[in-house]
């Protein structure tokens, strides 16, 4: 810490940033301040631009988001660890905030970094609930006509059979419309209400990951827009 040219400090800022921009490790062809916000600026628009990051804390969800991005899936489920060799090292609370001072750009970058893996994480699951959503109403159609052709063609069995006794039992015309609305009402309502219960599930999990997730920035609502660039 006592060294000012230690490159420990800010080393993810500088591993993710566009040195050619400041020119390199020359630190005299810019003041220090602006030297540090342009690459902290650059380190952000690279980690935008990529098609996939995780975060070490959310081992699942890294999981999740680097499957659905990569539409490939793993053979067993990530681990999550919450401790490190780090972790057993004791320092005092002086000593903490000197090494984040000394690290503040680093800082920022895993605050933005967090808020944009969590937008991501958000946005997909979105998608995966509309697409669910989708599937259940093709799969309400594709019932309700194979529900009038069972019926039409039993109907027209019947009648080649015997015209004239089915005539006699049914002497209104319109009965044979009643009994196909009665017969599709009755599946659609049974049908709705599944997908009804269903949907509401998961509304009620997608709720909860949004509490879970905290509120985000809009600085990294772009990504929304430009997702399937990458994909």
């Amino acid at each position: 810490m006592d060294c000012p040219y230690n490159l420990a400090n800010n080393r993810q800022v500088r591993m993710l940033s566009d040195l050619t921009l400041v020119g390199c490790y020359n630190l005299s062809v810019m003041p220090e301040k602006q030297r540090n916000k342009v690459l902290l600026e650059s380190a952000k628009s690279n980690l935008k631009h990529m098609a996939f990051f995780g975060l070490t804390e959310f081992q699942r969800k890294t999981q999740y988001l680097f499957e659905k991005t990569f539409n490939m899936n793993f053979i067993s489920p990530f681990t999550q660890y919450n401790t490190t060799r780090a972790s057993s090292v004791e320092i005092n609370e002086e000593i903490q905030k000197r090494i984040e001072g000394l690290n503040f750009l680093d800082m920022e970058l895993y605050s933005y970094a967090k808020d944009l893996f969590l937008q991501r994480y958000q946005f997909m699951r979105q998608k995966e609930h509309q697409e669910a959503r989708r599937k259940r109403q093709e799969q309400r159609k594709f019932l309700k006509g194979r529900l009038l052709q069972t019926h039409f063609q039993s109907q027209g069995q019947g009648q080649s059979q015997n015209p004239n006794q089915n005539q006699s039992q049914n002497p209104n015309p319109n009965a044979n419309q009643n009994l196909t609305q009665n017969l599709t009402q009755n599946l659609m309502q049974n049908l709705t209400q599944s997908s009804r219960q269903k949907e509401n599930r998961e509304s009620l999990k997608q709720n909860s990951g949004k509490e879970q997730n905290g509120n985000t920035s809009n600085g990294t609502n772009d990504y929304i827009g430009s997702v399937e660039k990458w994909r």
